[in-house]
C-alpha cells in the first residue's frame, strides 16, 4: 500500500572513491575493488526496496551517488548528507519519493543542559566509602553527527516522521593519550582502559540522543524513528537507555503497552515476538554474533498503541555476507555489518469510543 513506510540501516564499512585515502597511511580503494563493493550494495539496496535508509561509515558523497546509480535508483531517492565535505567518517540518507525530506537538523553538540556528574556530599572524609559520587564525564559532542530528518508527504492525514539516523561509538578500544600509554603499569591494561573509554562515550551518547527523542516526543503524538548502527545489543544498557524501554503487551485482555509518551520499541524486539526463536544478528566477531544495527520506533508504530498510525510488519536483516576469514578494509567486497529493513503498514488505530 502506498502509505505503507520501510526504514532500513546500513554499515558501509568505509566507503570511499577510488584512489583516495581514508585516514592517513590507510590503504585506498582500488577501482576493482570499488566496483565490486558496488555492485554488491546496489544488489542488497535492490533487494531491500526499503523508504528510508539509514547510511554509516561513509566517507564520499560521490561514493553513495554512484552506488544509486549503478543501482537504477538514483531518479527515485533523494540523498542528504551532513555536508559537502567532512574528514571523518559519516552518516548518510536516502528517502525514497514520495517522501520528501521538509527539513534537516544535524546534532554535533549534545542537547542544552546535558551532563552526566555527581558530585560528592558531606564533610570530607565522611563519605568515603560511597561509591556513586564523584563522577564528571566531560563529554559533550557526538563522535558522528547525527542527522535528524523531517519526513512529510503531500497527503494531509499522513502525519510527518522524524527520523534520526545515528552511529554511536564502537565497542573498539580507545588508543590511550600518549602520557597514559607509556606508563609502564598501565601498557598491559590499555585494551582494559580503552574498552571502558568507549564504552562511557557509548553510553554518553545515547544519553545524548535519548534526550533529543524525549524534547521531539513527550506530551506530542510525533512519530520518531531511530535507524542506525549502535554499536550495542538489543539488551544492552546502551540501547535500553536509548529506548526508555516501554511497555510490551503480551496478551490480548492486557491494558499494558496502550501507550508510551516517550519509549522506542526495537524492531528487532517486535520480530522476536512473531518468531519462534531469536536468530537476528548483524554482526560478528571472535565468533559472537550480535544485532549491533538498529531500528526503534515511537509508539506510532507499536501495534497496540491506542496512538497507532502504522503496524509491524516485520524486519528482514541480510547477513549471509559475514564471516571473520578472508580480506578486510577497503579489499573486502562486502561490508562487515548486516543490512537491517523494518517494514510498517498503514494502520491508523481506532480512536473512537
Amino acid at each position: 500500500m502506498a502509505r505503507d513506510i520501510s526504514f532500513a540501516s546500513f554499515n558501509l564499512y568505509n566507503l570511499q572513491v577510488p584512489e583516495t585515502a581514508t585516514r592517513l597511511g590507510a590503504t585506498m580503494f582500488s577501482e576493482d575493488t570499488y566496483q565490486r563493493r558496488l555492485q554488491w550494495a546496489s544488489t542488497i539496496l535492490r533487494q531491500m526496496d526499503a523508504d528510508v535508509i539509514a547510511f554509516q561509515e561513509l566517507w564520499s558523497a560521490q561514493a553513495l551517488r554512484d552506488l544509486f546509480m549503478i543501482a537504477g535508483l538514483d531518479s527515485q531517492y533523494e540523498l542528504h548528507f551532513i555536508g559537502d565535505r567532512w574528514y571523518d567518517i559519516a552518516v548518510a540518507a536516502a528517502v525514497r519519493r514520495p517522501w520528501r525530506v521538509r527539513e534537516t537538523m544535524l546534532h554535533k553538540s549534545f542537547p542544552d543542559g546535558f551532563r552526566l556528574i555527581k558530585r560528592r556530599h558531606g564533610a570530607a572524609g565522611a563519605d568515603e566509602e560511597r561509591t556513586d559520587d564523584d563522577i564528571d564525564v566531560q563529554i559533550n559532542l557526538f563522535s558522528r553527527t547525527v542527522m535528524q530528518l523531517t519526513l512529510t508527504r503531500d497527503e494531509p492525514d499522513v502525519p510527518d516522521v522524524e527520523a534520526l539516523c545515528a552511529h554511536l561509538k564502537s565497542k573498539l578500544s580507545t588508543t590511550l593519550d600518549p602520557v597514559e600509554a607509556r606508563n609502564d603499569a598501565l601498557k598491559p591494561h590499555r585494551a582494559a582502559l580503552g574498552a571502558a573509554l568507549s564504552t562511557i562515550r557509548r553510553t554518553a551518547e545515547a544519553a545524548a540522543l535519548r534526550m533529543i527523542v524525549t524534547n521531539l516526543t513527550k506530551a506530542t503524538e510525533r512519530a520518531v524513528v531511530v535507524v542506525g548502527d549502535l554499536n550495542d545489543g538489543a539488551h544492552s544498557n546502551t540501547v535500553s537507555l536509548l529506548s526508555a524501554q516501554p511497555p510490551f503487551r503480551r496478551h490480548r485482555k492486557s491494558r499494558v503497552g496502550g501507550a508510551s509518551d516517550i519509549g522506542l520499541y526495537p524492531v528487532t524486539f517486535l520480530q522476536a515476538l512473531s518468531d519462534f526463536q531469536d536468530v537476528s544478528y548483524t554482526h560478528l566477531y571472535q565468533g559472537v554474533r550480535e544485532q549491533l544495527d538498529h531500528v526503534l520506533v515511537s509508539e506510532q508504530f507499536y501495534d497496540h498503541s491506542r496512538n497507532r498510525v502504522w503496524s509491524y510488519k516485520e524486519q528482514q536483516v541480510w547477513n549471509d555476507h559475514l564471516d571473520e576469514g578472508g580480506p578486510t578494509g577497503p579489499e573486502r567486497a562486502t561490508s562487515d555489518h548486516g543490512i537491517v529493513c523494518a517494514r510498517f503498514l498503514w494502520d491508523p488505530a481506532d480512536r473512537q469510543p
